[in-house]
């Protein structure tokens, strides 16, 4: 989960749509919200991906589902309310269900930071206070197959890649390999690995806090820094996806 910056309110939904569609599903229970207008801008906050767990809702089984992070069902007046809408994929709509999160508040990540309610150890989240532990709870964030199983393998994938670009970066310290190809190829190579932690990438919580924790890539760091190797734009990116790190 990452923060989210909650886009203006669109144009369509003016006050007399939003009383209008709020008594068409309080008489009928009909899901007035599944408008294009309402769905488009949330997804592209979200960069297609859902608003809890992060996985990508333009795939298939994964499709985009309103969520009314006050339930519908409990608080009928802020059905269309701008404020309540997320973009959700149906397992975490589905999970969440009825919980009603103004008796038990949970993250809300387009109003708290996650970051400083929530942490990953051993590729798990934890939450750092009551509102992140309760959080990772009701969404099950620790699913072990769809979720803690992916963060292994995005962990296992970014090992190996930090693992390749310490070799090449030895050979050109040690004076092995020291062309302009190899220098470019390492400089390329490790400002995707830093990219693929921006905020539109898949579970881009997971991977930034996996990366800038793993030892290897400070120590990749550090010898780029050694030869010339670690440039403006690796710093750019850096602090991009640190604001996303869950430490």
């Amino acid at each position: 989960m990452i923060k989210l910056k909650k886009p203006i309110k669109p144009t369509e939904l003016t006050d007399d749509v939003v009383k209008e569609l709020t008594d068409e599903f309080k008489k009928s229970g009909k899901s007035v919200w599944s408008k294009d207008y309402i769905k488009k801008p949330l997804l592209t906050m979200s960069s297609n991906k859902c608003a809890f767990c992060e996985t990508k809702i333009d795939e298939e089984s994964k499709y985009l589902e309103v969520e009314h992070f006050h339930h519908k069902d409990l608080y009928k007046d802020e059905v269309v309310e701008w404020d309540n809408l997320l973009p959700s994929c149906k397992k975490c709509n589905g999970t969440k269900g009825g919980h009603d999160t103004k008796l038990e508040p949970i993250l809300n990540p387009c109003i708290e930071d996650p970051k400083e309610h929530l942490k990953i150890w051993r590729y798990r989240l934890k939450g750092k206070t009551d509102i992140g532990k309760l959080t990772v709870g009701t969404l099950n964030l620790n699913e072990p197959d769809r979720l803690v199983v992916k963060r292994f393998q995005i962990g296992n994938a970014l090992q190996d890649k930090l693992e390749e670009y310490q070799e090449l970066v030895d050979d050109v310290i040690s004076g092995v390999q020291t062309s302009t190809r190899r220098k470019n190829r390492i400089k390329n190579g490790v400002k995707d690995i830093l990219a693929n932690g921006l905020k539109d990438k898949e579970y881009a919580a997971t991977y930034t806090t996996l990366l800038l924790t793993e030892p290897e890539y400070l120590e990749l760091k550090s010898k780029m820094n050694t030869c010339g190797l670690w440039t403006n734009e690796h710093i750019q990116i850096e602090g991009e996806i640190n604001n996303m790190a869950l430490l």
